[in-house]
């Protein structure tokens, strides 16, 4: 059902300590960051795509920084994202480049323009391969609480302004956290996170040409007594689920933690797993495999014309078909065009 995972790259956690590096295997625990070393192996005994994030957050700046100068911290960041690109770049398909930098006000670099915002993103476009994508995530209320029309959402000015300097961003990262007082609003049918609101607002970021990734989604089973909260979050998601696919620009939608007890800090009290901590099946995750396994998968039988030609409308991805006894695999790309395949 799934086929892409991501983990953390905090520079805090990845070097805890000057010289101290957590990528392998071996390095140190820390809660909800293994080393990436063990993603890798993860990832590829299961054939999904990698992604990492964020390699640059202000939340996530070293304490052991903290008196460095601004020169000294470009510094020690365009060494992060080279070392990750060295490591990292043949595995993994997707960073966070940029996470957040609406919010944290109290990081060095920041400043009301936001320049090292791009100057991050010119400094690490070079070091990763193209294939890489580097995204500029941000928080859920800097993206849906103000009209990207308006003139007043900062994040899309921001991102607009970037792209207009010719800033190398690849794709543009929507968190989704519908904690309380938010899931509330919605329930009561107000609010910025109403369907339509949604909708508009990343129809509005789809303007700017980039992919577009729901990079972070939470939404709570505690919005009623169990098991009426595990059904309310089902239909909940099943319906933005179906939203977010329904738009172009997104590529990928991300569901933020699969199981109860696992997420960061007072964040899981709404337990908002697609599991419980025992991993039982809430209706949530049954929802989502009925849409990825069933709804949104291509299966049919057919027959060839007099001529031997057989078509069909599907869904973009990777097929695997069966014609006379012999096996192959195709694939439907992502573009408005007509994918022929000729049998010998």
């Amino acid at each position: 059902m799934f086929n892409l995972v991501t983990t953390t790259f905090c520079l805090s956690d990845i070097q805890p300590e000057p010289g101290r590096w957590r990528f392998a295997e071996g390095s140190g625990e820390i809660f909800r960051r293994p080393p990436p070393d063990r993603v890798v192996t993860f990832g590829k005994k299961h054939n999904l795509w990698l992604k990492g994030q964020p390699l640059l957050a202000g939340s996530w700046f070293p304490k052991w920084a903290s008196d460095f100068s601004h020169d000294q911290i470009r510094a020690l960041y365009e060494d992060y994202f080279r070392r990750v690109a060295e490591r990292y770049s043949h595995s993994f398909d997707i960073f966070d480049l940029v996470n957040e930098s609406l919010c944290h006000t109290k990081f060095p670099l920041y400043n009301d323009n936001l320049d090292y915002v791009e100057w991050a993103f010119k400094c690490a476009r070079p070091l990763f391969p193209s294939r890489v994508r580097l995204e500029l995530n941000e928080a859920t209320p800097h993206i849906f609480n103000t009209d990207p029309k308006s003139g007043n959402n900062r994040f899309f000015n921001l991102v607009q302004r970037l792209l207009d300097k010719g800033t190398p961003i690849d794709a543009i990262g929507m968190q989704f956290h519908l904690w309380s007082p938010a899931i509330d609003a919605h329930l009561q049918g107000i609010g910025p996170h109403r369907p339509e609101k949604v909708h508009a607002t990343i129809e509005a970021f789809a303007t700017l040409g980039l992919p577009i990734y729901i990079s972070e989604i939470t939404l709570p089973s505690t919005m009623a007594p169990a098991p009426d909260g595990e059904d309310l979050q089902a239909d909940i998601l099943r319906n933005f689920y179906q939203l977010f696919f329904s738009i172009k620009r997104v590529n990928g939608i991300i569901y933020w933690n699969l199981c109860d007890g696992t997420a960061w800090r007072n964040e899981g009290n709404c337990k908002a797993g697609l599991t419980d901590e025992y991993f039982r099946e809430k209706p949530a995750y049954q929802a989502l495999e009925q849409l990825i396994c069933r709804q949104w998968l291509t299966a049919c039988t057919l027959q060839a014309d007099d001529q031997g030609v057989v078509s069909f409308r599907g869904f973009r991805g990777s097929y695997e078909a069966q014609v006379n006894n012999q096996e192959f695999t195709f694939t439907l790309h992502n573009k408005q065009t007509i994918n022929t395949l000729q049998l010998a």
